[in-house]
């Protein structure tokens, strides 16, 4: 099944791709507001009762972990998960069903993936190679160009634009904890949980870049 690559152009200054995995991205449907499957009710038998994946393909560059969705889903879209944010790699494989969770202090996102001893070692090098202090950069750099980050999964459109959120952030100049709190505002009564797990991804990357000391 097609799947747009990950172009060139839609890579930040510096960010390069390091490895690329065909992967669903698992979701709650009942967060999602999407109905159930009509053999749902079987789906526990490979830990998957209750959600849905959604296929697409995971990169992983030097920055960040990126889920790009194809088109043939009820949900699509792009989000990112920072390497600045993610506190915990694991297996978390149920039966048959190959996964992988990424943490970070705000949300957990979990992969159907093959391969994830790999995957596993080839994010925990990077996060070891990432310098905690790049943090504010790599802040600055999403600022300046927030189009390249994805606006999260979504059902339908049914907030104003990540991307343009952040366009306005970026008057704030270096404030990343008013950026943060930008972001934050964008999310209301009518976003579900699967519509901000791509917005809180980046407002949790500007929180910690306005507790990170400014690079001299």
């Amino acid at each position: 099944m097609a799947i747009a690559p990950l172009k060139r152009e839609e890579l930040l200054p510096g960010e390069g791709i390091i490895l690329r995995k065909n992967a669903n991205a698992v979701i709650d449907l009942r967060e999602a507001g999407l109905s159930r499957f009509a053999f749902d009710d079987l789906m526990w038998l490979v830990g998957m009762q209750g959600k849905e994946a959604i296929g697409g393909r995971i990169y992983l560059t030097n920055y960040r972990l990126v889920f790009k969705s194809h088109r043939f889903n009820r949900v699509r879209g792009t989000f990112s998960v920072f390497l600045p944010s993610i506190e915990e790699v694991r297996d978390a494989s149920f039966a048959v069903t190959r996964q992988v969770a990424i943490s970070t202090g705000m949300q957990d996102s979990t992969f159907v993936v093959w391969g994830i001893p790999h995957l596993i070692e080839a994010i925990e090098q990077c996060r070891a190679e990432f310098d905690p202090a790049y943090t504010v950069e790599l802040a600055a750099l999403v600022l300046a160009e927030p189009w390249k980050i994805g606006g999260g999964l979504q059902a339908v459109a049914r907030y104003e634009a990540l991307n343009r959120v952040l366009s306005a952030a970026r008057r704030r100049g270096d404030d990343f904890t008013g950026a943060a709190t930008a972001v934050t505002g964008s999310i209301d009564g009518r976003c579900n949980r699967v519509d901000a797990a791509g917005a809180l991804h980046v407002a949790e990357l500007l929180i910690r870049a306005g507790q990170r000391p400014t690079i001299q």
